[in-house]
């Protein structure tokens, strides 16, 4: 009976692809069952999310390049390093879990949940860990979408200096175009494209995460996890061959449903009130407000 119950919920997560759906339905249903589907479960292990992490390497294009992107990839790049230095900092002073603190260091630094979840599968991350991050991360992006664009327009910024600032200042992707078009249209194209730059930076951060978790003294690319081969595989594919539009629109709306069912999955396993405490809260919320703080600097002095 349960086994009908998780398909009918895959089923609805795949076709709404809302990360907060998704990882709501996944917590209750393991409430509701326990842990009477942990052996089949098991067997599903981190597949869906392995497989739309590899779908979404066919959304990287190095083709999107433009004069407003080449401008702007110091600012960003050099915003991307010190983030992701400033969380594991802040996440040793306070004494957290290491690989919690990768996930939001990463999530914060460059895309959000979908970096978290890439690196999650490499540092092996507890499911409570990682359905933690992601709620928070996906609160954080709520209110940003929310509130960016009205502070944007009592600051009187302009479409740069809020393109800008949405691209640099929210987690996901998603939240960066949807708060960039709430403020305008030109704000919304800005945003995504430098966006993009910090995108990119998932690629290092995978190789550096595969390397620093093995064990032994020398590791080559031979140790990275097969589903990130097939990863830049995928880009390499989306960025030498001309394939139609209609397979990179499959290709994105497929990636979002399997991340979705590994999220569901992910939750269905995870009891985060476990990992709650005052410091797992404030931590990321902290370097969040912190980010925020340099991101409106650095757009200010424009």
């Amino acid at each position: 009976m349960y086994k009908l119950l998780i398909a009918i919920l895959i089923i609805l997560v795949a076709f709404f692809q809302n990360p907060i759906i998704s990882l709501g339905l996944g917590l209750l249903l393991g409430i509701i069952l326990k842990d009477n589907f942990e052996k089949f479960i098991s067997n599903i292990g981190s597949i869906p999310l392995q497989v739309g992490i590899v779908l979404l390497g066919f959304s990287i294009s190095f083709n999107k390049f433009s004069d407003l992107y080449m401008n702007y990839f110091p600012i960003i790049s050099i915003f991307v390093v010190m983030t992701f230095l400033l969380g594991l900092f802040l996440g040793k002073l306070i004494n957290l879990d290491k690989k919690f603190v990768y996930l939001i260091s990463s999530a914060t630094a460059i895309c959000g949940a979908s970096a978290a979840l890439a690196i999650s599968t490499i540092i092996n991350a507890k499911p409570n860990q990682i359905s933690l991050a992601v709620f928070i991360i996906f609160l954080m992006n709520t209110i940003a979408i929310v509130l960016f664009p009205i502070v944007g327009r009592f600051l009187e910024f302009t479409d740069i200096q809020f393109g800008l600032f949405s691209a640099l200042a929210i987690h996901d992707t998603a939240s960066v175009i949807g708060s960039g078009f709430l403020f305008s249209d030109n704000a919304g194209e800005i945003s995504a494209t430098l966006k993009i730059i910090r995108t990119l930076w998932i690629l290092p951060l995978i190789i550096m995460f595969t390397f620093i978790t093995k064990t032994k003294k020398s590791v080559d690319f031979n140790d990275l996890p097969i589903f990130i081969i097939f990863f830049f595989f995928a880009i390499a594919i989306s960025n030498i061959f001309f394939l139609p539009f209609q397979f990179y629109d499959i290709t994105k709306f497929l990636s979002i449903s399997f991340i979705n069912i590994g999220i569901f999955f992910i939750a269905l396993q995870s009891k985060i009130e476990k990992e709650l405490n005052t410091g797992i809260l404030i931590y990321p919320i902290f370097l969040w407000l912190i980010v925020v703080l340099i991101s409106f600097i650095a757009v200010a002095s424009l």
